[in-house]
């Protein structure tokens, strides 16, 4: 009975990790923890995203803190905003890069769309 219990605790646990990554917006890739730590640099490209993404979403009164990340999207002025709330849990949205932001070599996002300087 012991034996049978370990191995559906791990067969469901990649199951589990595999759900939890389908919900994520196009683009975004899983975030830890420590990626909210400070580190006393404000002008890391995560911290100043995520002042643009925490001022993006202010309508909205998302209490948090938020990094952002321009990854594989960036080629289409997309940014993966992800939000850490008053519970630890992280919350990702996708949304549109600011403009002048590099999106490619010689090209810069322009009300989100990736255009020539």
């Amino acid at each position: 009975m012991m034996p049978t219990i370990f191995f559906l605790l791990f067969a469901i646990l990649p199951i589990a990790c595999l759900m939890e990554q389908e919900n994520l917006p196009h683009g975004c890739v899983p975030v830890r923890f420590v990626s909210f730590l400070p580190t006393g640099n404000k002008t890391r490209l995560p911290n100043v995203l995520g002042q643009y993404c925490s001022s993006y979403y202010i309508k909205q009164n998302l209490t948090g803190q938020w990094i952002g990340i321009a990854a594989s999207r960036i080629k289409s002025c997309k940014v993966c905003c992800v939000r850490q709330d008053e519970n630890k849990a992280l919350h990702y949205n996708e949304t549109r890069a600011p403009n002048q932001f590099p999106c490619g070599k010689g090209k810069i996002c322009k009300k989100g769309r990736c255009v020539t300087k």
